[in-house]
């Protein structure tokens, strides 16, 4: 009898510990399947969408998605084609479960991942903004016919307006040329030979006369534009230049909500989230090795190199982040730096629909000895807190160097124009 009672017992217990381990499968699995929510914590089930659902972002959301979810879940949502090969299924985003998800548990997931699943997430690749962008695509899978009927009827929604940021490089008064030289420059009144001009900016935005944002969604052209990102490129790859590319690039395109605007915003450089990556396995125009450090560093934010009077074997700045950490080797991911060195640019009574943005070369080194380079630190300035050599640039693109601030930044200026038809046609004026 003892025994019958110690064997049954054991039985039991085996099935206990089966069953919740049988279980926990199930709910993993099932939660991935959108009939549970035990991926995201209670906390993330309050989040609340800060990105105003509208056509925009739903349709920067799309593109996001396209590109990063697609391959599995379908452009559709379903996730048909995926399945018939796969052994663990990916969610019908477009089901009654996925559906009754909140936003939060949504961008949780997007920005986590699944982990038992195979799910990546998306925090290193896609910042805040698009993650929640793509939660409102994600969202509208789900949006029946008089939902999207709706959502056109809203004007203040649905109208939009194509953008194009156009950038004009020059020297002071002269136009930039790669292998053109160029006069009294700097504090010695040096003459430069500029090999490199290229620069990323992302986060473009148009301000209206109250001071409110619209950000411009870019165009996703797979060479020049990738989510948020843009880069300007105006050296052509011939003579000094030959170390860069062929094709050149002055001008950000995307579409913004219709509106009444009179100013533009952008940040110089590459956002945190896209910087510590593999430059290999990133889209156009992150793919360029040519504007890369190591993954610890990151990105160069702009690339400007030239011959001067005193160094004629080059002279540099390579913008970018410093001071990150960890450390650990050059391939450490890193989660913080102390000196970010993006540069938040604000262009006052600029006319979206014909004002051109001016990069002068001559204000940017304006204040800086282009022939004497500071001992032991490397040509010019590559953004250490330590070379004074970078204190006039850093000030003249609008960064704080050796806790100082920049009173405003110069590299940055406006050509009046009066329509983007006739853009390259008038000379415009400088303000």
């Amino acid at each position: 009898m003892k025994n019958q009672t110690r064997l049954f017992k054991l039985f039991a217990l085996a099935f206990l510990v089966g069953y919740f381990a049988i279980a926990k499968d199930w709910q993993d699995v099932s939660a991935h399947e959108g009939h549970k929510k035990g991926h995201a914590p209670v906390t993330a089930k309050k989040l609340r969408n800060p990105v105003p659902h509208n056509t925009q972002n739903i349709e920067n959301g799309k593109a996001l998605y396209e590109q990063n979810c697609a391959v599995c879940h379908g452009s559709d949502g379903k996730g048909v084609e995926y399945n018939k090969k796969a052994r663990i299924k990916v969610p019908d985003l477009t089901s009654h479960y996925v559906m009754n998800l909140t936003d939060g548990e949504i961008f949780y997931v997007e920005t986590n991942g699944i982990k038992t699943s195979g799910m990546p997430g998306f925090k290193l690749k896609a910042s805040d903004r698009e993650r929640w962008q793509m939660v409102h695509y994600v969202k509208h899978f789900g949006m029946t016919a008089e939902d999207h009927a709706a959502m056109a009827g809203n004007a203040e929604g649905a109208k939009t307006q194509e953008v194009a940021l156009r950038f004009k490089p020059m020297v002071g008064d002269k136009a930039f040329a790669c292998g053109q030289s160029y006069d009294n420059i700097g504090t010695t009144n040096s003459k430069i030979t500029p090999t490199d001009f290229r620069f990323y900016v992302h986060n473009v935005r148009l301000v209206d006369a109250a001071g409110k944002e619209t950000p411009v969604a870019l165009e996703q052209d797979g060479k020049w534009q990738v989510d948020n990102i843009a880069l300007l490129d105006f050296e052509n790859g011939n003579g000094p230049c030959a170390n860069g590319t062929a094709d050149t690039n002055d001008v950000i395109k995307g579409k913004a909500l219709a509106g009444n605007y009179t100013g533009v915003k952008f940040t110089v450089g590459v956002p945190f989230e896209r910087n510590h990556a593999d430059p290999a396995k990133a889209p156009s125009p992150l793919n360029l090795t040519q504007l890369f450090w190591v993954w610890n560093s990151g990105y160069k934010f702009a690339r400007i190199e030239m011959q001067t009077t005193g160094l004629p074997t080059g002279w540099m700045l390579h913008l970018g982040s410093t001071g990150c950490q960890p450390g650990g080797t050059a391939q450490t991911i890193p989660k913080g730096c102390d000196f970010p060195n993006r540069a938040e640019i604000t262009l006052n009574n600029f006319n979206i629909n014909g004002d051109v943005v001016i990069t002068d070369l001559k204000q940017l080194l304006n204040g800086a000895n282009m022939d004497v380079n500071q001992p032991k630190t490397a040509r010019g300035c590559m953004s250490g807190q330590n070379d004074a050599d970078c204190a006039p640039l850093f000030a003249n693109i609008g960064l704080k160097f050796a806790g100082k601030d920049s009173s405003g930044q110069k590299f940055f200026a406006i050509e009046k124009g009066t329509s983007t038809a006739q853009l390259g046609k008038m000379p415009g004026v400088r303000n």
